[in-house]
């Protein structure tokens, strides 16, 4: 092979490593900047509690009952074995997809996940932040 040869390919190899990379970081920052997603993790004492500060949100669909629920499903979670649950919810008089998936790690640490409409996720956010910034996360 020539040093033009070796340089064409090595140029080559560059290109393709920087296109995926480009592609991942796309891929990544899309589902993050997912208006009607909101992730969180922390550690899995808080999940009950934050369940039940979300589920106040709702005048129907997801309840304190349904927050129990899916609060003793997630104590009953084995690390790394992902859990998803539905919900129709009524929010500001309207029907909603509520979905919310959770994943526990092997540290006691839960990613908690709701998926939703834009504006619901917004206020899904404000009530998780507002639970965990005030109990010290």
């Amino acid at each position: 092979m020539t040093l033009r040869g070796a340089r064409s390919s090595s140029i080559t190899v560059l290109f393709v490593a920087i296109m995926a990379v480009c592609s991942l970081n796309v891929a990544t920052s899309s589902a993050a900047s997912d208006p009607g997603r909101v992730t969180t993790s922390f550690d899995v004492k808080y999940a009950s509690a934050v369940l039940h500060q979300v589920a106040r949100l709702f005048a129907g669909g997801f309840d304190r009952g349904a927050a129990d629920r899916v609060s003793r499903e997630i104590d009953a979670l084995k690390a790394d074995q992902p859990k998803v649950w539905q919900f129709t919810v009524q929010y500001q008089g309207r029907t909603q997809q509520l979905e919310i998936r959770a994943l526990l790690d092997d540290l006691g640490m839960i990613d908690l996940d709701f998926a939703t409409t834009p504006d619901l996720a917004h206020a899904v956010r404000t009530s998780v932040d507002s639970y965990l910034n005030g109990h010290g996360r």
